[in-house]
């Protein structure tokens, strides 16, 4: 069994990731999470989360991966106490203070995250000691790498497979904080790596100079995002358990359209199809979602860790979710911008169905000419769409 992990920052991204075919999601609390800027959980919203994907047959697993300071742990420990009630699938841990108390309070599985940077399985080995279950490797592991820890070691490997990537050592940053006082390792990064970088000599602070690698200048801190897809074979091969995607600050159009991509193609290996002839198609989807340009990251050795660029690149526009449908009414909550033209909905079962929208219509009947972020409105159409299917227009 290989194990799709898909970000969950709220519960309506949960929602989203466990319908287009995840069979587990990561999501962070208010505190103590690496992407504190994220929706994130309340704790009526993490008994509502759990509950939804309890009842799915799916796995939750909460972050707590920051690193924390003495004064943080009688907060911590109340935190603890409340999972043990709630009962989420594991936890996910950096600290090694955090791992300690979780040990004395918790009788729920712990994950070490890649924040950790285990590369190795004798780490792998002293962690299993702790009771710690499964290892997020640190996402400098080549796949010769990841090939010798499964031969090495029992404890179950999970991979980052896709996904932004940071140009520190499996993201343990210092620039944001030095820069703008919000840590990276308390989740709350700037992407002060994202910026542009000029030269200023000592004793000349009023002449800055631009360094230039070609004429749009120097990102030398800028990182690739990841997409294993290529070599998703290969990773399973190697013996990797959870293949997990980054993205809990980004939309649930992306959620879904990763998980949907990743689901098809992890099916098609395990059912002994030809997932080559597909990855074209998987690829040109996964362009339509917000990115920056793919790499194999380190997996193959030859790490793209930085471009010429801090722009995504945008292939659609997420533009609605299907909330119901009644007598050729679909009824569409608004992410975007939506007036009449041609659009495509992206189904659950993978489907792309082109749609020509000529009027729209608010709830109450009235027709509109344009509809605006968070409007509820529906179009008529026959084709054949559910609640949850993802409207969008290609760009």
């Amino acid at each position: 069994m290989i194990e799709l992990l898909s970000p969950g920052g709220d519960f309506q991204k949960i929602k989203t990731a466990i319908n287009y075919g995840a069979d587990a999601v990561y999501a962070g609390l208010k505190r103590f999470s690496l992407r504190s800027n994220a929706g994130n959980l309340d704790n009526n919203e993490l008994k509502e989360s759990i509950k939804f994907v309890h009842k799915n047959h799916k796995k939750i697993y909460i972050t707590l991966n920051t690193f924390l300071f003495d004064n943080e742990f009688d907060e911590f420990i109340k935190m603890l106490k409340l999972l043990n009630y709630c009962r989420p699938d594991a936890i996910i841990l950096s600290d090694l203070g955090a791992l300690e108390t979780a040990n004395e309070i918790l009788d729920i599985p712990i994950h070490i995250s890649t924040q950790a940077n285990i590369t190795n399985s004798h780490a792998a080995k002293l962690l299993k000691s702790f009771g710690v279950k499964r290892i997020v490797a640190a996402r400098e592991m080549s796949l010769n790498d990841i090939k010798s820890f499964t031969q090495n070691s029992d404890m179950e490997l999970e991979l980052f497979v896709h996904g932004a990537m940071c140009m520190a050592y499996s993201g343990r940053c210092f620039m944001s904080s030095c820069m703008t006082e919000r840590s990276a390792n308390k989740g709350d990064c700037t992407q002060s790596c994202r910026w542009s970088y000029e030269i200023v000599e000592e004793k000349r602070p009023n002449l800055p100079m631009s360094v230039e690698e070609d004429k749009t200048g120097t990102f030398i801190f800028n990182s690739y995002d990841l997409c294993a897809l290529p070599i998703l074979d290969k990773l399973i091969y190697a013996g990797a358990k959870a293949l997990k995607i980054e993205g809990r600050m980004k939309s649930s159009y992306y959620a879904a359209l990763t998980t949907a991509v990743y689901r098809k193609a992890i099916d098609a290996i395990l059912n002994g199809k030809n997932f080559h002839s597909k990855i074209n198609f998987f690829l040109e989807e996964l362009e339509k979602i917000s990115h920056r340009p793919y790499s194999l990251g380190f997996f193959e050795n030859e790490p793209l860790q930085y471009r010429k660029s801090s722009k995504y690149i945008r292939g659609s526009e997420f533009i609605a979710i299907t909330q119901k449908i009644e007598n050729n009414k679909i009824f569409l909550k608004l992410k975007g911008q939506l007036k009449p033209g041609v659009y495509q909905f992206f189904t659950r079962k993978f489907e792309i169905i082109t749609v020509n929208i000529d009027k729209l219509y608010t709830i109450d009947g009235e027709e509109k000419a344009i509809g605006n972020p968070n409007d509820l409105l529906y179009i008529h159409s026959s084709i054949k769409v559910k609640k949850l299917d993802i409207l969008r227009k290609i760009t």
